[in-house]
């Protein structure tokens, strides 16, 4: 009973195997890397499994860790299966979740570390325990992680707290940037957190990819144009929000985020940081309420329009109005067209672009004075402030919102205002009009004034290259006492201004940027003292120039040499990348891309800090440096260049400037090759040839004369080429002495090879038979190690020897004729092998191998099919290609030297070469049966022909002469098959009016039938086949009509069964029979003319058809077909049928849906006794096709109508097109001119119009007469579509 559930046992393990290997395969799927993140920030490591048997049970993952110092010991850190499967450097992190699991599904988890630390670098595997009996498939998977520092940083730059008007405008600036040594980008978010709420609200965003979005509450505003978000230089992000309102008080703050692309292209923020938030504080303006608008005058008064150069200009504009106190106004002053300066409703004061710089200087002002009277001053007036002056002002109203909508303007009369120039010798010069200067060096300018007669102030400014017509922005000043005073846009750079000498001011700005490219001006001011001590600007001059920037890009070039770049394995290679440029501080890393890799691998990176970073084996690398005028040289050193050194070298640098790298800079690339020592291996080897007699132990021995290196280590194959035939292995052994036996020598274990004294090597032959003559190859390989303690080998060398076996005497001699012999498939055959000689020894016994070779194929593959023993037992190998001849092979033996293979029921599969051997056994003196001798007979070519046919068939007479609408018989019989067992399938075509062959009826060997498409039938459904007596084939046409005339073939093909039972046919045959349909005496006829119509999509077509002849005493029947252009085996479709009752139908056709929807839009009439038209509304391009239609034409007989003729019209090829709006387009695509179409198109219209007027009347006399009867049998007045029933 165990024995019995053991048994048991096994076979449901093997079942549950043989489920596994036919399902799917276990596989382990963990994120991509190499992962870079930062220390103190979170990672998130994905990981899933598929392929279990039982895809809902749920699996257990455990992770673990492979580090960069000891890359092969596993470290244990967290399971599902397990709490105690941390090791102890990570025991702690997990007991307190800093490092979790977090299941997804029962398959998939995330593995999750809260804050990374700098030891956490390594290989990450997750891994699978098998929940299964069997093992099949990946059950681990890994991926790198890199972490990085930490080197982003955020700072704002503005004050820690405003206190602000309703409606003033806002600026804060926030400066953000990272030395990450990866490719990363950043975002910037500017938050507001308002005092009660309980989380920050966005106020704008730049994404990584610099895409601009405001936050929803502040979207509209941000539309408006309130709220923008400016990237100026490098790292500075600028936020400005004018016209704040209550609601921004609070602390706005800048959010910083870094950025990094993982392999799998998805971007990851590695870390964030907030800048120190600034205090808001916006005070509400106290107005009274509303109470509307009366009228409006607004006036303008200027005590002096006549100026000097220096002087005070005064405008006060007035604003009179009938509406109460504290209604709201915005007050503006124009220049020219050209607002000057505007007073908002709230009192905040906006100045144009032209006159900003003379506003934060303090020359331009503007205040109201009381409620309606406003004052704007200009102190000192300069010649270009004369020109026209007006005021403007205009209400606005304010909502419960605070939001204030602005009513209709007034203007004021206009004053013009002349300024005349005072004398002054005050001029500004600057030394050098045009600058170039190096990305990261300092820029110096110089402005040299001269005819001064006070003390001078300057002024620098900066316009960008990027705008051309631009206002210029404050980089610094100097008063005329000394002071100097940094632009907002400059304030965290290292920028100054001096004066040197009494007539020079020198401006230095310390590392630019390419974006401090652009135009410098410089603007001296005279100033003098008045009575009361105060200072008076009297005169200002400008002068500018253009500095252009030159990006460290193109100012570095690198470039990579060697003297040698071919090397044999253990020389060394030196590389120099050859950096020219400025003295700037570069990092330099160092690549080698090998064969077949689709990325290069990193070698080392030489920071700009002088530190080295190693990627790979450094053992095999030396680096150093040298520094020349205008280049640095890096060179490269390879000590002992290996195979694992071949390959595409690079040098990478990036140039470090204001705190961060530069984009990458390639040079060019430099393949090395490291080639293998040329062997000079040298073989000594036995004398050739080598004469031995059969059955005894040849030994041939091969020695290493000379080897390449002493440490070599050698591979050994024996190859033997026998009887003209190509080389096989008979034996061979590795550089490890471990031996692998050949296929197809024949030796069949009777080899054996040893290594004596490390390089001889000696092949041994136990009893040698006659067959083994031959030539017999010693092929060595030498191997050697490079430095990395790798094997290859070099080119191999051999030596040749000659083996020549003499027979002992034997009397034994087997039939060696050659034979070819034919049957039919399905016969039998018998092979003879006969004994010439040795036959009547009594002493001897005999075994036999029948064996059989494929024609064409080598002797090599020849396989036995019967084996006689000496002891007389047969027995048949297992050969699975052969199976099938097993139960039809019979052997004999009718005398003591003859042997019989018979092969019943041949095959076409049997054809082949067949071929005896014989072995003769003595007993020796020991009383051992020995073989003593062998021989082979001549070879049997069998051929087993294929059954041919004799098949003939009997038809009915041709030609067959029928009349229309009479059932047809035609008949086709087989008079002599083949074999009785015969089948038959029988195939009927057609042939008409020139037309090749179509398919109308094909019935199987099998009995199965199908109907063709062809010949206008198998869509009819008139047509069908039966079978008599089994080799009797009737076909039948129902209720013929004259186009089935034609000539009609019956094609039989005849199926025979092989011995194994399959199916194969033979040669079909055929018989021919015309088929005369003879119409009955009618004088029906269809005008038969093809025509082609085409019409745009949309509009309506209208097909025709016409009897040219017919009899007023026939009623008829009538049917509208439609085919699809362009397939002749599609069937035609009924579209309208009317009868010769006048019932109109429309078919349900199952087989084309697609034309459903034309019903709706299809219109028949009959507008006179021989004409029938089908009206297609609204057309689509899914109409496109031919159009015809069959009508029959019916007589009283004794009564009943009775079918006497059918006629079928033209064709209509009908095109449907998408409409084209300009019919000149249509006509210049046909290549014809517009003018040319229209004078030949009129002419043509107004003579076929005539036509058809004079044809209509003539129609209208002709059919009066049948009028009545037409309308008893079609109803067409009320709706063509619902014809009414006959009376």
């Amino acid at each position: 009973m165990g024995c019995l559930q053991s048994y048991i046992t096994s076979i449901l393990l093997l079942l549950s195997g043989l489920i596994q290997w036919g399902g799917a395969r276990v596989l382990v799927e963990v994120q991509s890397g190499p992962l870079h993140r930062v220390i103190g920030y979170p990672i998130s490591i994905s990981c899933n499994v598929s392929g279990f048997s039982n895809p809902s049970a749920q699996q257990d993952f455990r992770f673990s860790v492979y580090k960069p110092k000891n890359p092969t010991q596993e470290i244990q850190i967290i399971s599902t299966d397990d709490n105690n499967y941390a090791m102890a450097v990570y025991g702690a992190r997990v007991r307190g979740d800093v490092i979790t699991l977090e299941r997804l599904s029962v398959t998939s988890v995330l593995f999750h570390v809260k804050s990374l630390e700098d030891g956490d670098e390594g290989e990450y595997e997750c891994h699978t325990p098998n929940s299964e009996v069997v093992y099949d498939g990946t059950y681990n998977a890994k991926t790198t992680l890199k972490v990085i520092k930490d080197t982003l940083t955020a700072s704002s730059t503005g004050p820690a707290s405003f206190s602000l008007s309703e409606g003033d405008d806002l600026t804060l600036q926030c400066l953000a940037s990272t030395n990450t040594f990866q490719h990363t980008h950043l975002s910037i978010t500017w938050y507001h957190h308002g005092d009660r709420e309980a989380s920050p609200h966005p106020i704008i965003s730049l994404d990584r990819d610099l895409t601009v979005s405001p936050g929803q509450r502040f979207e509209g505003r941000y539309q408006k144009g309130l709220i923008v978000l400016d990237k100026l230089e490098e790292a500075t992000y600028r936020l400005k929000m004018a016209r704040i309102e209550l609601s921004d008080a609070g602390m706005i703050y800048c959010h910083a985020q870094e950025w990094i692309q993982d392999p799998d292209r998805s971007w990851y923020p590695i870390a964030q940081k907030d800048t120190q938030p600034t205090m808001l504080e916006v005070k509400a303006i106290v107005v009274a309420p509303d109470q509307g608008s009366g009228s409006m005058v607004v006036r303008m008064i200027v005590h002096k329009t006549q100026l000097q150069e220096g002087e005070e200009l005064s405008l006060h504009c007035i604003v009179d109005t009938q509406g109460p106190v504290g209604q709201f106004f915005s007050v503006a002053w124009v220049k020219d067209n050209q607002e000057l300066a505007q007073i908002g409703p709230t009192g905040v004061l906006s100045v144009g672009p032209e006159y900003g710089g003379r506003e934060s200087g303090g020359e331009l002002r503007a205040v109201r004075m009381r409620e309606k009277t406003h004052l704007l001053t200009l102190r000192p007036v300069r010649t270009q402030d004369q020109g026209v002056y007006h005021c403007r002002a205009w209400p606005q109203e304010r909502d419960g919102n605070g939001v204030f909508t602005q009513g209709s303007t007034q203007d004021s009369t206009t004053e013009t205002i002349t300024i005349t120039a005072t004398e002054s010798g005050l001029a500004v010069a600057m030394e050098t009009q045009q600058v170039s200067v190096d990305e990261g060096d300092a820029l110096q300018l110089t402005c040299r004034v001269s005819g001064v007669k006070g003390q001078l102030s300057v002024t620098w400014q900066h316009r960008s290259a990027s705008m051309a017509t631009g206002h210029f922005s404050d980089i610094i000043s100097l008063s005329r006492v000394g002071v100097m005073e940094l632009g907002a846009e400059f304030g965290k750079r290292n920028v100054r201004t001096m004066r040197p000498m009494a007539d020079t001011f020198t401006l230095e700005l310390g590392e630019v940027t390419p974006s401090d490219a652009g135009a410098y001006q410089c603007t001296v001011s005279e100033w003098t003292t008045e009575a009361n001590g105060n200072g008076k600007k009297t005169h200002s001059q400008s002068q500018d120039c253009s500095v252009e920037v030159h990006h460290v890009e193109s100012l570095l070039s690198v470039y990579l040499s060697s003297r040698g770049v071919q090397v044999t394995v253990g020389g060394e290679v030196e590389l120099v990348c050859r950096v020219q440029g400025p003295s700037l501080p570069v990092t330099v890393t160092w690549s080698l891309q090998r064969e077949g890799q689709s990325a290069p691998d990193n070698i080392l990176t030489l920071s700009y800090t002088g530190d080295i970073t190693w990627s790979g084996d450094q053992s095999n690398y030396q680096l150093r440096a040298t520094t020349g005028k205008k280049e640095v040289r890096y060179y490269l050193r390879i000590i002992k260049a290996s195979h694992k050194e071949t390959g595409r070298y690079q040098c990478v640098i990036s140039a470090f400037l204001l705190g961060r790298h530069r984009k990458p800079w390639n040079s060019n690339a430099l393949g090395v090759l490291v080639q293998t020592p040329e062997s000079v291996l040298t073989l000594s080897s036995s004398s050739s040839p080598l004469d031995k007699s059969v059955k005894t132990d040849i030994q041939m021995e091969c020695s290493v004369a000379k080897a390449t290196s002493n440490s070599s280590r050698f591979a050994v194959s024996w190859l033997a080429q026998k009887n003209g035939e190509g080389n096989k292995t008979v034996l061979s052994s590795d550089r490890d002495a471990v031996i692998t036996l050949g296929l197809g020598s024949g030796t069949e274990q009777r080899i054996s090879m040893r290594r004596r004294e490390g390089r001889s090597f000696e092949l041994t032959i136990r009893q040698a038979r006659s067959w083994d003559n031959g030539m017999y190859y010693c092929v060595v390989e030498e191997w050697l190690q490079d430095p990395h303690g790798q094997w290859y080998k070099l080119q191999p060398s051999s030596a040749a020897m000659e083996l020549r076996l003499q027979e002992t005497v034997s009397d034994l001699s087997v039939d060696k004729t050659e034979q070819e012999t034919e049957v039919r498939e399905g016969e039998g055959v018998e092979l003879t092998c006969t004994l010439t000689s040795g036959a009547s020894d009594p002493a001897s016994l005999y075994a036999l191998t029948w064996f059989y070779l494929k024609r064409g194929s080598s002797s090599s593959s020849r396989v036995p099919l019967v084996i006689l023993g000496r002891d007389g037992l047969l027995k048949y190998p297992d050969d699975k290609w052969h199976q099938d001849q097993k139960g039809r092979l019979i052997f004999s033996r009718p005398t003591h030297g003859t042997f019989l293979l018979g092969l019943q029921r041949a095959l076409q599969g049997d054809s082949g070469v067949y071929q005896c051997q014989v072995d003769q056994y003595k007993l020796n003196h020991e009383g051992i049966w020995e073989q003593t001798a062998s021989d082979q007979s001549g070879t049997a070519d069998l051929t087993v022909k294929p059954i041919e046919s004799v098949l003939t068939l009997s038809s009915s007479p041709s030609p067959l002469d029928q009349s229309v609408n009479t059932d047809i018989q035609m008949e086709c019989s087989v008079v002599k098959p083949t074999a009785n067992s015969s089948r038959f399938a029988v195939i009927w075509l057609a042939q008409k009016k020139g037309e090749g062959n179509q398919t109308i009826l094909h019935s199987y060997h099998d009995a199965v039938v199908t109907v063709g498409q062809g010949a206008g039938l198998g869509g009819e459904q008139r047509i069908s086949m039966r079978r008599s007596e089994g080799r009797r084939f009737k076909l039948t046409i129902r209720q013929a009509r004259s186009w089935d005339s034609g000539m009609y073939y019956c094609v039989v093909e005849e199926w025979l069964q092989d011995p194994l039972g399959r199916w194969y046919k033979l040669q079909p045959s055929s018989a021919a029979m015309e088929l005369r349909i003879n119409q009955k005496v009618t004088n029906l006829s269809v005008n038969q003319t093809d025509l082609e119509m085409e019409v745009k999509e949309g509009e309506g077509a209208e097909l025709t058809c016409a009897l040219t002849s017919g009899d007023p005493a026939s009623l008829y029947s009538l049917t509208w077909f439609y085919m699809r252009r362009g397939s002749s085996s599609s069937p035609r479709v009924p579209l309208v049928i009317l009868g010769h009752d006048g019932v109109l139908k429309y078919p349900e056709d199952q087989d084309n849906r697609g034309l459903q929807d034309q019903k709706g839009r299809l219109i028949f009439s009959s507008p006179s006794h021989g004409t029938f038209l089908l009206g297609l509304q609204r057309a689509l391009q899914g109409d496109s096709g031919v159009y015809q239609c069959q009508v029959d034409q019916y007589k009283l007989n004794h009564g009943n109508w009775e079918l006497i003729a059918t006629n079928q019209s033209g064709k209509t090829n009908l095109t449907v097109r998408r409409p084209i709006e300009d019919v000149s387009e249509v006509l210049s695509e046909q290549g014809f001119v517009t003018e040319s179409v229209l004078g030949i198109f009129i002419p043509l219209v107004c003579i076929l119009a005539i036509l058809v007027m004079v044809l209509s009347i003539k129609l209208k006399r002709k059919g009066s007469a049948g009028n009545k009867k037409q309308a008893n049998s079609l109803c067409l007045e009320v709706n063509p579509l619902n014809p009414r029933p006959e009376d």
